[in-house]
Formats: structure tokens, C-alpha cells, sequence
């Protein structure tokens, strides 16, 4: 049910589809440039996966917590392979949409906040759709980072997706030195989602080149072991990350 007290665009779109078959929302990035994303794909299988994330679910094993799990789909993936999985959402109403259709534990909870789970709870962390990036900042991505470090066993691992911020086409790279001029964080793009020009809420998502996760991982407890892609990080890469072993003096 859409609610008018706590608009949804994208909680929307995805109750739409799964009750019609239809569905799509809009996403406006601050500059004005706006793109229509279809709710299919949050409902695909795994032969429409797109490439990176079916190179990526290869490392996935144990106890898997699936983090903006969406519509469920890479949750009922692990599921039918055999894996105990746990998905989160903050939208209850995502969430209800992933345990209707078959994930088995759905949990409403945020990344980036505290989790409501203890230490060393699971080995497979998923952040997939960009979802590296979804707490909106630096710092609340390192903070994200660290809890997800606590949750996991030593040998826990993250496979996530995110994009460099575009800088090869013009209408990208004016955005970015836009951002820069106004002394805006460089990276985090932000975004009106709107559904059927009815609801709408404006989002952050912080985009990362290669390198620079792998720094912002390091310092947060994770390494970056594999990183996977065509070598177009501005169109989007995965990556598989390992907790880092400290040494203690």
C-alpha cells in the first residue's frame, strides 16, 4: 500500500510490479538530468543478472546477510544454491515485498546504522546495486564498513557494486566540477526519486573509483581482493573484499 505519510518512490514502483507486472520510477540527479529505471530487473533471476554480480555471487559462502536486499533476487538465488541467508531492507515495505516472495528471513534494518546482530554472526556480506555506496558519505560508509566488520567471522568477506564517478562524458564531468565548485563532497551524488510524479524523496549515493575504495576499505577493516569489471569503472565494477587481519603488538 503506497502511504502518503512516508513516501516511497522506489517501495512503490516495486509493489507495483509485483502486483502488475508494471512498475518503473524516475531518478533526477540534482543537475537536472533525469533517468527512468524499469522495477524488472529487481525481480530478474540469475541469468539476467548483470555480469560483475554473477562474477561476484561465485565468492559467496556460509552464513550470507544480503544488505538492501530489494525484491529479494539475489536472496533467492543463495537460498535455492543452499545458503542460510538473511536479507535487510530499511523500507518495511521492500522488505514485506522480499519475504512474499520467498525469502525465508527478512529483517528490517538499515546498513547505515548500528545492526541488530551480535559479533561474528555471518562470512558473506552482499552490496550489490550499488549498494557500497548507499549511506550517502565517506563517513558513514567507514562507519558502515566497521560494523560490518564486527558482524562478521575473521575470514567474513564483502561482494559489492558501485561506479567511479563519471568523468569521460561531458554532462558527468560538468556535474562533478559543479559539486567541486559549490564545495560539495566529490562523489556523492544526489538524487529525486519520484513515482508517477506523485511521491517523491531525495537520496545520497557516494560513487568510488577502484583505488580510492580500496583505501577507504583498508582503513576500515577490509581489503580489496578482486576487483571485477571490464576496466570502465564509471559504468560499474564489483568487488570482492576480505577482513583484514590485524597484527597486534
Amino acid at each position: 500500500m503506497q502511504s502518503l505519510l512516508d513516501p516511497d518512490p522506489f517501495a512503490d514502483a516495486l509493489e507495483s510490479y509485483f502486483e502488475t507486472g508494471r512498475g518503473s520510477y524516475a531518478y533526477t540527479r540534482s543537475d537536472g538530468l533525469c533517468e527512468v529505471e524499469d522495477a524488472a530487473v529487481y525481480f530478474a533471476t540469475f541469468s539476467d543478472f548483470p555480469r560483475i554480480e554473477k562474477q561476484a555471487l561465485k565468492f559467496a559462502r556460509g552464513r550470507v546477510l544480503d544488505v538492501g536486499c530489494g525484491a529479494g533476487r539475489h536472496s533467492l538465488h543463495l537460498q535455492r544454491k543452499g545458503l542460510r541467508v538473511t536479507a535487510i531492507d530499511a523500507s518495511p515495505r521492500v522488505a514485506a515485498i522480499a519475504s512474499a516472495r520467498g525469502v525465508r528471513d527478512v529483517r528490517v534494518a538499515s546498513a547505515c546504522a548500528a545492526l541488530p546482530f551480535p559479533r561474528g554472526e555471518f562470512d558473506t556480506v552482499l552490496l550489490f546495486g550499488n549498494n557500497l555506496g548507499i549511506c550517502g558519505s565517506r563517513r558513514r560508509t567507514a562507519r558502515m564498513l566497521r560494523e560490518l566488520a564486527r558482524i562478521t567471522r575473521p575470514e567474513g568477506v564483502i561482494l559489492g557494486t558501485t561506479r567511479a564517478p563519471g568523468a569521460f562524458e561531458p554532462k558527468h564531468r560538468a556535474y562533478w566540477l559543479g559539486e567541486l565548485a559549490r564545495g560539495g563532497e566529490f562523489g556523492v551524488a544526489r538524487y529525486r526519486l519520484d513515482y508517477q510524479g506523485k511521491h517523491h524523496k531525495w537520496v545520497s549515493l557516494l560513487l568510488l573509483a577502484p583505488s580510492e575504495l580500496m583505501k577507504l576499505a583498508w582503513e576500515n577493516g577490509w581489503r580489496v581482493a578482486e576487483v571485477l569489471g571490464d576496466g570502465r569503472a564509471d559504468t560499474g565494477y564489483a568487488v570482492v573484499m576480505q577482513k583484514v587481519k590485524r597484527r597486534h603488538a
